[in-house]
């Protein structure tokens, strides 16, 4: 059978080729729109890494978190790393206890601080010693309510002992 698209009276098949492409436009507008909002909701301060010493091949990074949204952090990734871990350290009786995390539930408005003794990322197996002034790249994938899934890309600066006390002037500061 041979179709003739060019006919003056539209045909059912055209018609539902058109609805169709029309519909698939509309859904992957309406998934690319959303996750674009749920990536400008996510606000990222003052990203750095602590530099190595020789030999040395672990690191640790920190950063203040705000969503707008209830989301949770689900997986970090690194350039200089092989692995990177969520990691939450409190005193317990007089003991500073470090544990790895799964994830890392984050409020809606409220600014999560990663910092030494809080909530910060381990940097496990670096491909390369860390030195200060360096940039590493971070890939956070957050997951909203709807068990969607967004990734936020994030610069962060290495910082030797001599930097590690710069703070911006717009951070909120909460202990968690």
């Amino acid at each position: 059978m041979v179709l003739n698209m060019t006919m003056t009276q539209p045909h059912p098949l055209r018609n539902h080729i058109q609805r169709t492409l029309r519909y698939g436009l509309a859904l992957m507008l309406a998934a690319t729109a959303t996750l674009s909002h749920a990536q400008e909701n996510i606000t990222i301060h003052n990203p750095w890494v602590k530099a190595t010493y020789p030999g040395q091949n672990i690191s640790a990074g920190y950063m203040t978190i705000t969503s707008a949204n209830d989301v949770t952090l689900v997986k970090i990734e690194s350039d200089v790393s092989d692995s990177v871990e969520i990691h939450s350290m409190k005193m317990e009786n007089n003991v500073m206890k470090m544990r790895m995390l799964t994830s890392l539930p984050l409020a809606a408005g409220k600014p999560y601080k990663l910092e030494p003794a809080g909530y910060h990322f381990m940097l496990f197996d670096l491909k390369k010693p860390l030195l200060d002034a360096q940039t590493v790249n971070f890939e956070l994938t957050f997951k909203n309510k709807q068990n969607v899934e967004f990734k936020q890309n994030v610069k962060a600066v290495v910082k030797g002992a001599d930097n590690q006390t710069s703070h911006s002037d717009h951070e909120h500061h909460h202990s968690h």
